[in-house]
């Protein structure tokens, strides 16, 4: 943990498998975590959704991604996007890695 203030991380995937085992490591460590999710729903099961900051928005949207990042110190990019669409998995892939 940083020896200063608790740094803020955004954590995209959170509701995946990794994400939603990253997270309450860090929350544990004493980091303030942003969930960057699709849908706040998904994210409301999870047991340790009442002690994070979550912001709604798609890494393939790029104006969504830059409010989600405000103030944040470092990201954990997880997102493995399997939907279905015209684009292929890499194409899909490539544009939300470059918007994050």
């Amino acid at each position: 943990m940083p020896s200063t203030s608790p740094s803020t991380v955004l954590v995209t995937g959170a509701t995946g498998y990794v994400g939603g085992r990253l997270v309450p490591c860090l929350l544990r460590e004493g980091y303030t975590v942003r969930c960057f999710v699709r849908s706040a729903d998904r994210l409301r099961a999870k047991p340790w959704s009442d002690e994070v900051e979550v912001a709604v928005g798609d890494a393939l949207e790029a104006d969504t991604v830059p409010p989600a990042m405000e103030g944040v110190d470092a990201v954990y990019y997880l997102i493995h996007s399997l939907g279905a669409g015209e684009d292929t998995f890499e194409d899909r892939d490539r544009k939300a890695a470059t918007n994050v």
